[in-house]
């Protein structure tokens, strides 16, 4: 909670981050860990034929977009890419989830600078092609960006005051 603030006005917003990013967290180091112990089961060789079988099977136009990904993106590398991807942002943004819910005075500023940087390429996402879902996702990352850069410019200052407080001659 902020300093200065009433308690649920802030405190809910600050809940609704932590649990979007801890379930976030928790799906992506599953799908990381069971796509790392399908590896030796022949997941690359599954994934290709899964797009065989999307191709002949399903009839609408995403099924079809998505067994061209699959079977473009199918290598070994690429795959193993993703995955360690997929395993290294889960764990960020679980160490987001718990810097946040335990008060640690970095934590909203670590947020901050992780959604801050993906920004960018979230916008150029969307311009190359444009999706509702992508423009969702920017705007509730702007959402989150603004209000934990607010919350933390309001921390630092409320530290900083307390500081000169105890320490009169403090710079």
């Amino acid at each position: 909670m902020a300093p200065g603030d009433s308690g649920t006005i802030t405190a809910a917003p600050l809940r609704a981050i932590v649990v979007y990013k801890s379930v976030k967290a928790a799906v992506q180091l599953s799908i990381a860990v069971l796509l790392v112990a399908a590896w030796p089961l022949g997941l690359p060789e599954r994934l290709l034929h899964l797009a065989g079988w999307l191709r002949h099977h399903i009839t609408q136009g995403w099924a079809a977009h998505l067994a061209q990904w699959i079977a473009a993106d199918s290598t070994s590398r690429r795959i193993l890419l993703s995955i360690a991807a997929l395993g290294l942002d889960g764990v960020l943004t679980a160490v987001e989830a718990w810097a946040l819910h335990t008060g640690r005075t970095w934590g909203s500023w670590l947020v901050v600078g992780t959604t801050g940087a993906l920004l960018p390429v979230e916008v150029y996402e969307f311009l190359r092609v444009p999706r509702w879902s992508r423009a969702l996702i920017f705007a509730l990352n702007l959402l989150i960006l603004w209000y934990l850069a607010r919350r933390a410019g309001r921390e630092a200052r409320h530290r900083e005051a307390h500081h000169g407080e105890a320490h009169p001659g403090a710079p």
